[in-house]
């Protein structure tokens, strides 16, 4: 006589099996989109918050640019305030200059404090000659390690 045949598989056992690979299969590829996804989202990098208020505008002649403090971070003094002025095609106009060592008869910029022999201030200004430092040249005012304002000529 022959052994008695094995039962067949249960069917419970079968759609239990097939339900877990499904779940598997699908958390696999939500885990490969989820990479292919994030590689696509990038953060954009923003430059340093700035720390000082510029307002810029032309003189009422308009033979200067006429940059005026708006805000100012404490501990910042001419001496080690620099301004620096680039072309529109990004080529240097003026190298990183301190404010006191502008002088507007060799450079075509100078520094006019609002209460002279203190740190810079509210209200300070910067005077650059517009043939000098045309339309779409950029400033830059920094303290010598940091970039704290910056904005385009207009």
């Amino acid at each position: 006589m022959w052994p008695p045949a094995p039962p067949p598989p249960s069917t419970s056992n079968l759609t239990a099996i097939v339900v877990v690979l499904v779940i598997v299969i699908l958390v696999a590829l939500a885990g490969v989109a989820a990479v292919f996804v994030g590689r696509q989202i990038s953060i954009p990098i923003t430059p340093s918050p700035r720390v000082m208020g510029v307002a810029v505008a032309r003189s009422a002649d308009g033979t200067n640019w006429t940059l005026t403090m708006t805000s100012v971070p404490t501990g910042l003094y001419p001496s080690t305030a620099k301004l620096a002025v680039l072309t529109s095609g990004g080529a240097t106009a003026l190298s990183p200059t301190t404010f006191v060592s502008l002088n507007y008869v060799a450079q075509r910029a100078a520094y006019f404090p609002s209460q002279p022999g203190g740190p810079v201030a509210v209200g300070d200004r910067l005077l650059l000659s517009t043939t000098t430092y045309s339309t779409g040249y950029t400033y830059q005012i920094s303290n010598g390690t940091s970039i704290l304002a910056a904005g385009i000529l207009r």
